[in-house]
């Protein structure tokens, strides 16, 4: 089995769940074979954990909230990281508490081990923005990126992308849709995006296996979101031959794996984003 098709939810109506360490975490998709895993966790004000275990799975995270200091060095709100496995990186401490958007991969990948895969820590607000390599199809989006990491040996890239408000295109036009050979992940940090299934707001959830077609997409006050895509470096876009209408005012309808909690389906999700 892997990872399941979800498109998309709301994680504020996701239950937080306790740790036996104090944290609580909201499991958004896992892999039922590994711990492959995405998740939000929220460490308490005083939390203080030891690095991570050589047998724990790399771990990214990106800062939603709050600021954690993990291994001496000060982590704010978009802050990202990536901890190899076996690295004896991960120690980690918080005077007021902080929320996390953590990336947890498999147990014993070789792309993500220690002497594969290189430690990163990154202020990403002091990153500039990439705007040269979008495929002209979604110029409606005016989008822009920042790679955070590329994974050796084409396993993967973590990034940001952003679109500029006035993103939808005039009443009328038809957009086709799109499909990739990876598998894409996103969380929507700021904004919103018009889908098929509905309107993705702050919070917003998506985890798409290889082949899934998709879109379109359309903006109308702009979006930042974080993005992954597992199994591929650079993006390649099939592009459907038909043409779909422009999705906005589309009613909330996500695809969910069989036996989801009816709570992760919340039309009208609470204001409190953690």
């Amino acid at each position: 089995m892997a990872r399941p098709h979800i498109e998309f939810i709301h994680t504020q109506c996701v239950s937080w769940t306790r740790r036996a360490d104090g944290a609580e975490e909201k499991v958004l998709n896992a892999d039922p074979l590994t711990d492959e895993a995405t998740l939000i966790v929220r460490y308490p004000p005083g939390y203080r954990a030891p690095a991570n275990p050589k047998g724990n799975g790399a771990e990214e995270f990106f800062v939603l909230d709050g600021a954690i200091t993990i291994d001496g060095e000060a982590r704010r709100a978009h802050a990202y990281g990536f901890l190899p496995q076996g690295s004896a990186l991960g120690f980690r401490q918080t005077e007021h508490g902080a929320v996390l958007l953590v990336f947890r991969h498999a147990v014993g990948n070789p792309d993500a081990m220690t002497g594969t895969a290189d430690a990163i820590a990154i202020l990403t607000p002091a990153m500039p923005w990439d705007v040269s390599t979008y495929d002209p199809k979604l110029i409606h989006l005016r989008l822009a990126r920042k790679v955070l990491r590329l994974g050796p040996n084409n396993s993967g890239r973590t990034f940001l992308l952003t679109g500029m408000a006035h993103g939808v295109p005039p009443e009328g036009t038809t957009l086709p849709a799109e499909m990739h050979d990876h598998a894409e992940e996103m969380f929507m940090l700021q904004g919103a995006m018009w889908a098929p299934e509905g309107r993705m707001g702050a919070g917003a959830y998506f985890y798409r296996p290889p082949g899934i077609l998709h879109g379109p997409h359309v903006s109308e006050h702009g979006f930042l979101q974080i993005m992954r895509s597992p199994g591929a470096n650079t993006i390649v876009t099939h592009w459907s031959d038909t043409q779909k209408a422009l999705p906005v005012g589309a009613p909330y309808r996500p695809i969910l794996p069989e036996g989801t909690p009816v709570d992760w389906a919340c039309t009208m999700p609470p204001e409190t984003l953690w």
